[in-house]
């Protein structure tokens, strides 16, 4: 608890900071010690013969402001609270092109978490695009949350056939109804149809 508190105090503020992250238009300070002792990129970064290891002013491509202000709080806390799978998968994307595997496994429980507790009515009519969701976690090597989603698609199959995005499942479609078949063939054992 100490370590949560102690570090949070230097969070987000210039008080001996000694490195500014450039992120869209703003910039975003922090501290090397912290960044170097809790995430191994950084680590090389700073301490390796790469530009950032000299600079002060570190540009940050490929993720939010309020995404990368997220993932710095969690190194320094050793918490996050995403407010929406959206913003979750946001974060497990960032802790990805860091190699901060345990936030990506705080992210995919959140995500899966959150999916879990919605009701069949809210799956059939949110925007949120579950097949979009599947896309990212495989191209960002999410292998526990792209395996999960393929089973949660297959298990909720009535209501993610009539959405138009299933169409864009063409690579995984195989899998998706193999899965499907292996749940249905179990659904079917349970009732006695099959």
């Amino acid at each position: 608890r100490l370590y949560n508190n102690s570090l949070r105090l230097f969070f987000n503020t210039p008080v001996l900071a000694d490195v500014i992250f450039k992120i869209q238009d703003a910039t975003v300070p922090a501290h090397r010690a912290v960044l170097v002792a809790r995430c191994e990129v950084m680590a090389a970064m700073f301490n390796g013969n790469y530009l950032e290891a000299n600079s002060v002013l570190v540009p940050v491509y490929g993720v939010s402001k309020d995404t990368f202000l997220s993932f710095l709080e969690y190194l320094y806390t050793d918490s996050c609270c995403p407010a929406s799978i959206l913003q979750a998968m946001s974060l497990l994307v960032c802790a990805e092109m860091y190699q901060v595997m345990r936030l990506q496994h705080i992210c995919e429980l959140y995500i899966i978490t959150q999916l879990q507790s919605m009701p069949s009515r809210e799956l059939a009519s949110t925007s949120l695009s579950i097949v979009s969701l599947l896309k990212k976690a495989k191209f960002h090597n999410s292998d526990c949350l792209s395996t999960w989603l393929l089973h949660f698609i297959a298990t909720n199959y009535l209501i993610f056939s009539q959405k138009p995005e299933f169409q864009d499942l063409s690579g995984n479609l195989s899998i998706t109804f193999k899965t499907r078949n292996i749940f249905q063939f179990c659904l079917d054992q349970r009732q006695g149809t099959g």
